[in-house]
């Protein structure tokens, strides 16, 4: 007998019918009704749940009279939902509310989202290649930003190290500053209590001498005298004692006034100096740590303009002529003075000359090498030379041959680069032994090179050709291998100069004739840079940058009709968004 919709009735073979739903949850529960849209054998919780439930209660249902007689196997590679309702661990998450955007079991369903609209997944699950695709954009964007921040942390890292390392290096280059300091302290006062001895000492001996002549002059007279008297000559005794009355009032006189005029102390004291004392007690450490994050090429920098460095002292015979300037320290800077032929030492606090050194022509470039030496260009002369420094001297040392004039030098990695001549100009790469790597001169490569800096990763060279022909100048970046990687070039900044790199990756271009300062990104794009533009910056010619305290110093002119560069102008540098 077949009922409507040709379902076969029940058979014996019903008690071998078994609850799907629950069979997927591991438990053998018999049928107790079938649904139709489901296709699954149901027991009586589940067919009553089905029943009442959102979802389901428009399925078709038969009961147990009604139901299939052949049971519905699980296929292992069928699309079976595993997953369980953490709140209802033994439920499975069959159900997809549409209103608060989350999966849920049956009980769930019945309890917190009877108002809700809510998707059976089966039935809306072929659904999802729209989500997927969208969803996989998404995954993709969120990777690609998180490998961003992968590398970015490794190069932050990197930097970190990189950071410590010369924080390590400023607390120890401090500490020998100060020990030095105190080095110079105690040969002044051990050299100041050697000479207080050593006067001291020179009196004792003047006494020593001059009452060693009275007493033996005494004696001589004592022993005639008393002679005298022993063989009886009394007349010439008398004569003697009246002659030598007036003598022994001399010596007594003289012995008086040797005394008074080396008279001297008997001990000699030190005390320490308590101001010194009040001070490093009161100081807790060297310094403060600080942290920055390292601006980015494309944020806009601002400079403060401080104040002014006359570098004109009384020991110039000429107006002075910076042509190169590099920080030995904080408050050092050495810089080259072409038109009085010297090197000279200043304080950059105090704006005192601390040293100079006279060379045999104009220095053209001056940089800082290793083990406290300096290269500086020789252009007349056609070679680089060394020169030793400290605190308070500078020494000449060897001179190393370069064969063309030489305008301007860098150092990198062991090696210098020196940038010769003019129309052409080229670029000689070399050993601090002298000898040469490479030679860069190709034809229409550059005219006359101003000033070199090499970039802080040590891969490129920028370099200022102010020879340009076409009357404006330009800068370049090129590679190890001569090729120009990027060029500015503008009819607005003419003969570019000095050339510096900042620590976010940017440049500084001094534009001599133009008395202008630019700021290039790596890639020789015009950034922002404010500060400038109610400061005189009369014919600047070289620029140095001291990250340390992130103070800018630019060489110029006091006076726009004369370009003599007799002036040092001080400036803070910071980013608008505050990174530095």
């Amino acid at each position: 007998m077949e009922v409507p919709g040709n379902i076969a009735l029940p058979s014996k073979t019903n008690q071998n019918l078994y609850c799907i739903p629950c069979e997927r949850d591991g438990l053998k529960e018999p049928a107790h009704g079938f649904c139709q849209d489901c296709q699954e054998h149901l027991c009586k919780v589940c067919f009553q749940h089905h029943r009442r439930s959102r979802p389901s209660m428009n399925h078709v249902l038969f009961d147990r009279d009604a139901m299939p007689t052949q049971q519905t196997t699980i296929d292992v590679n069928e699309d079976v939902i595993t997953d369980n309702c953490t709140k209802h661990r033994d439920k499975s998450l069959e159900f997809y509310c549409n209103s608060h955007e989350t999966v849920a079991c049956y009980v769930c369903v019945t309890l917190e989202h009877k108002q809700c609209k809510v998707d059976y997944i089966p039935d809306v699950s072929g659904n999802v290649s729209g989500d997927l695709i969208d969803l996989n954009k998404k995954m993709e964007v969120l990777a690609m930003k998180c490998e961003n921040n992968i590398m970015n942390a490794s190069a932050a890292t990197k930097q970190l190290e990189q950071s410590h390392g010369k924080v390590v290096e400023d607390i120890r280059l401090l500490r020998k500053e100060i020990n030095d300091r105190f080095d110079q302290m105690e040969s002044i006062m051990l050299k100041e209590a050697e000479a207080v001895v050593n006067t001291a000492n020179q009196k004792l001996d003047n006494i020593k001498v001059a009452c060693e002549k009275i007493a033996e002059e005494v004696k001589r007279s004592q022993s005639f005298l008393n002679g005298l008297k022993e063989v009886n000559k009394h007349n010439t005794l008398f004569i003697e004692l009246k002659n030598v009355r007036p003598r022994l009032m001399t010596l007594e006189s003289e012995e008086k006034q040797i005394v008074k005029d080396n008279m001297t102390y008997d001990d000699i004291l030190f005390d320490g100096n308590q101001k010194l004392f009040d001070q490093l007690e009161c100081e807790k450490n060297f310094g403060i740590i600080s942290t920055y994050r390292k601006p980015s090429p494309d944020t806009e920098i601002c400079v403060n303009y401080e104040r002014s460095l006359n570098v004109k002292f009384s020991s110039d015979k000429v107006q002075s002529d910076v042509f190169g300037m590099v920080m030995v320290s904080a408050t050092q800077m050495i810089i080259a003075d072409n038109a009085n032929k010297t090197i000279k030492t200043i304080d950059v606090d105090t704006g005192k000359l601390v040293s100079e050194k006279t060379l045999s022509s104009g220095p053209r470039d001056i940089i800082k090498l290793p083990q406290n030496k300096l290269a500086v260009a020789l252009r007349d002369e056609k070679c680089i030379q060394i020169i030793s420094y400290t605190d308070t001297s500078l020494s000449l040392g060897r001179r190393i041959d370069v064969g063309d004039k030489c305008n301007c030098v860098a150092y990198c990695q062991d090696k210098l680069v020196v940038g010769c001549n003019c129309n052409p100009g080229k670029l000689v790469i070399l050993g601090l032994d002298g000898n040469i790597a490479h030679v860069f001169n190709t034809p229409g490569l550059f005219d006359g090179p101003g000033q070199i800096s090499i970039s802080s990763d040590g891969k490129f060279v920028y370099l200022s050709d102010y020879y340009y022909w076409k009357g404006h100048g330009k800068c370049l970046k090129i590679d190890w291998q001569g090729n120009v990687v990027q060029r500015f070039e503008d009819q607005g900044y003419v003969c570019p100069k000095g050339i510096q790199e900042l620590d976010d990756g940017t440049l500084l271009v001094c534009f001599y004739s133009s008395h202008k300062i630019v700021r290039l990104s790596g890639s020789f794009k015009k950034r922002e840079i404010t500060g400038l533009e109610n400061i005189n910056i009369y014919y600047p010619k070289t620029v140095t940058y001291l990250e340390r305290n992130r103070k800018l110093y630019v060489s110029c002119s006091s006076q726009q009709e004369r370009g003599s560069n007799d002036t040092i102008k001080v400036f803070n540098v910071r980013s608008i968004d505050g990174t530095f």
